[in-house]
């Protein structure tokens, strides 16, 4: 890969306001080999608020247009992956306005927070309806 893989910092966002939370990395989660295993950190802190470069401050930002974002993504979820209960959406900001970029069907959290309790309830409700799906299916071949 370019130097530039697995190379990033992950800025967590209030999902209730957009406003850009500290960020950390997950670059130690590409250490490949077993040179990596006593050395590799398996973890990491939400400790960084500038950007590496700029040194301009991150956190405490608003995402502009972070309604439209979440309209946006919601929008293309139901439209077009109704039956699917959870999918990590890739979205850029741009002169047009928010346009999708991916869709990414084994999306994970990439370090940010999350409503633990309700995601639970719909991985358990999303099995449940599964497994009743199964049962319907056996008795229908019988």
């Amino acid at each position: 890969g370019a130097d530039t893989d697995h190379s990033s910092i992950l800025f967590d966002v209030n999902s209730a306001n957009g406003v850009i939370l500290k960020g950390t990395t997950n670059e130690h989660w590409y250490k490949i080999g077993l040179k990596n295993v006593k050395t590799c950190s398996w973890s990491s802190d939400h400790d960084i608020t500038h950007h590496p470069d700029s040194k301009n401050k991150v956190t405490g930002a608003k995402i502009p247009e972070f309604e439209a974002a979440l309209s946006c993504v919601r929008k293309s979820h139901f439209d077009i992956l109704p039956n699917v209960p959870m999918v990590g959406w890739d979205v850029a900001f741009t002169t047009k306005g928010v346009m999708i970029l991916e869709v990414n069907l084994s999306c994970n959290f990439f370090r940010g927070s999350f409503d633990v309790e309700s995601y639970v309830d719909m991985v358990d409700q999303f099995f449940a309806s599964l497994d009743l799906m199964k049962h319907q299916g056996k008795n229908k071949k019988d």
